[in-house]
């Protein structure tokens, strides 16, 4: 292997392959095939280490220096796309409020315990996604007394939505994307009052021209318009590294609350976004009995106004 890696044309071919690849990780093309792809950025960032490690063995250096500063820009891009920040600031006196979210087609009944696990859950505001009518007959048994704020879209289909709150609901507004909800509702909170988006996004639309680009568009137009805090949550279906959803809190000037990846997952579909007007103090997965992931958990608080902060925007990487 080593001499076939001596020869001039076969380490060219093989930085290019590398670089391709790391190209195709951060921009992939707008096709199912490299859309799905681009998910494994994570595991392909550390196989290009170990890659990297197996080229020093064969005293390859210039191709690993070229292994190694590929891992290093898809860390750097991975960082990026999820919470700038190291560490999660400090909690202070100001307001704050706390919020999940599930998808209730990732729950297995036979690893989670669907009797307890949303009424012993200490948050704010929990939101489901594909919220049927049997969901519902289960759900508003255990939280009617804890949460006694909701506002409800039952449906058959995916699209079905609900919101449970312990804080009372000054404004409601469901805006669409053709016939796609996506619910906002007006959170009365302390000092300010706090907008909570909860959509769904499905990865194709059967039998119609439209797309996810375009309902992302529409949502970062609507959340544009908004001068409250925000914090936009749900199932986005798509890992929050893909351009698409990159893009989407560049215009819309939200934060991710996730900090970092894990290679154990692939699919990092669930979501919550927060606006500049608000710090993630707490972000926490939820798992089931077996460690399925089944939802997710942010903790938030208001901002001082005498505060600032400077926030790095993946933007920038779009000029490289």
């Amino acid at each position: 292997m080593n001499r076939i890696l001596n020869h001039k044309i076969t380490r060219i071919f093989t930085g290019v392959v590398i670089a391709l690849a790391v190209l195709l990780m951060i921009y992939p093309p707008d096709i199912k095939f490299f859309q799905q792809t681009a998910e494994f950025a994570p595991q392909v960032m550390f196989g290009l280490l170990i890659l990297s490690l197996l080229f020093l063995a064969l005293n390859q250096t210039r191709l690993m220096f070229i292994g190694l500063v590929a891992a290093a820009f898809l860390a750097f891009y991975l960082k990026m796309a999820s919470n700038a920040n190291y560490i999660y600031p400090s909690s202070s006196v100001l307001p704050k409020i706390s919020v999940a979210n599930f998808n209730l087609s990732q729950l297995n009944r036979e690893t989670a315990d669907i009797n307890n696990l949303f009424r012993d859950l200490d948050v704010d505001l929990i939101a489901f996604q594909e919220y049927t009518p049997m969901w519902d007959k289960i759900i508003s048994q255990q939280l009617y007394r804890k949460f006694p704020y909701v506002h409800k879209m039952i449906k058959a289909d995916p699209f079905g939505m609900a919101i449970y709150s312990k804080k009372p609901f000054k404004d409601r507004h469901t805006f669409y994307y053709d016939k796609i909800p996506n619910i906002n509702l007006l959170i009365e909170n302390e000092m300010e009052d706090i907008n909570i988006i909860c959509c769904y996004i499905p990865t194709v639309y059967p039998k119609t021209n439209m797309n996810n680009t375009e309902h992302l568009k529409i949502l970062s137009e609507y959340i544009s318009t908004l001068d409250k805090p925000v914090i936009t949550m749900g199932d986005f279906h798509m890992n929050y590294w893909l351009q698409k959803l990159v893009d989407f809190t560049n215009e819309s000037s939200l934060e991710n609350s996730r900090r970092s990846s894990t290679i154990m997952r692939r699919k990092i579909h669930d979501h919550i976004f927060y606006s500049d007007l608000l710090e993630c103090t707490q972000f926490e997965e939820i798992q089931d009995d077996a460690q399925n992931h089944i939802g997710i958990i942010g903790y938030y608080q208001l901002i001082s106004n005498l505060s600032t902060q400077n926030k790095t925007s993946l933007g920038s990487l779009n000029n490289f």
